[in-house]
């Protein structure tokens, strides 16, 4: 083996402990407090008041957790980041809920409507979303309007990290978010519970206010390079487009989501 393919394993490993930091006061206190989203490590700085160790103690005292307390500089050092407010939280893996899940999920959602009144069921299906921030203020946008679930797949697609957690201000800890092997499977298994399948497409003909979306919908969200895969449009009932009155053709992946799931959201709260 030569030098540099000995040193290629130590640069990727070195580059995976580091997005595993997840920082900040209320980032680190808020995944805490929801206990989703499992902790390997907890480092204070030595200089935060007591009151704040009393409730961190209060947070971890059933977790097994034990409480570090470093310096400012050495939190800087392992998050490269200043705006740490004292607080850093290593992140075990997500734990993302299966096909399986989903499943049960769709089930559940469908009978639901019949047992007490409830908004039509409101599903996000994310097609390789591969920036961060991006995948982050989608989530954000899902949790604002209380979607039922969020489905991912396993490739070319960016995970659960602390960078998406704090662009989501931290509503990855509130959704039920599944990862799952293939997403025209998963989208089949909506069609079967009676979801509607609308494709967000900057090249459809069909203006999103021309949509009826009143009923169970599922809204698919491409990836900012490459949109919605072909063989996932093929499972969608409807494609859609955002209207555009300016020079730029096309909003990014988040914006998207966020304009097309409050309308949704809003002809189903006008239907109720």
């Amino acid at each position: 083996m030569n030098r540099n393919s000995q040193e290629k394993p130590s640069r990727s490993l070195a580059a995976s402990h580091q997005r595993s930091w997840l920082w900040g006061r209320h980032a680190v206190t808020e995944t805490l407090t929801a206990g989703l989203w499992p902790v390997a490590e907890l480092l204070v700085d030595e200089q935060v008041s007591a009151a704040i160790i009393n409730h961190l103690e209060s947070l971890t005292s059933r977790k097994n957790l034990q409480i570090q307390r470093v310096s400012s500089r050495r939190l800087t050092e392992l998050c490269h980041a200043e705006d740490h407010q004292g607080l850093l939280a290593r992140m075990g893996e997500f734990p993302f809920r299966t096909h399986q899940d989903l499943c049960l999920r769709l089930r559940e959602k469908a009978t639901e409507p019949s047992r007490k009144p409830s908004l039509p069921p409101l599903f996000v299906v994310c097609d390789r979303i591969q920036d961060s921030h991006n995948f982050g203020a989608i989530l954000r946008c899902c949790d604002a309007i209380n979607a039922d679930g969020v489905v991912i797949g396993e490739r070319s697609q960016v995970s659960v990290t602390p960078h998406v957690a704090r662009a989501s201000s931290g509503a990855v800890n509130h959704l039920n978010l599944y990862r799952v092997a293939n997403l025209a499977n998963a989208l089949r298994d909506m069609k079967t519970d009676g979801l509607k399948l609308l494709a967000a497409s900057e090249k459809s003909t069909q203006q999103l206010w021309q949509v009826d979306a009143k009923g169970a919908v599922a809204v698919v969200i491409g990836s900012e390079a490459a949109g919605i895969a072909p063989e996932l449009l093929a499972e969608c009932d409807v494609q859609l487009a955002i209207p555009m009155f300016g020079g730029v053709g096309s909003l990014n992946a988040a914006v998207a989501a966020g304009i097309v799931l409050y309308e949704c959201r809003r002809q189903q709260l006008v239907a109720t």
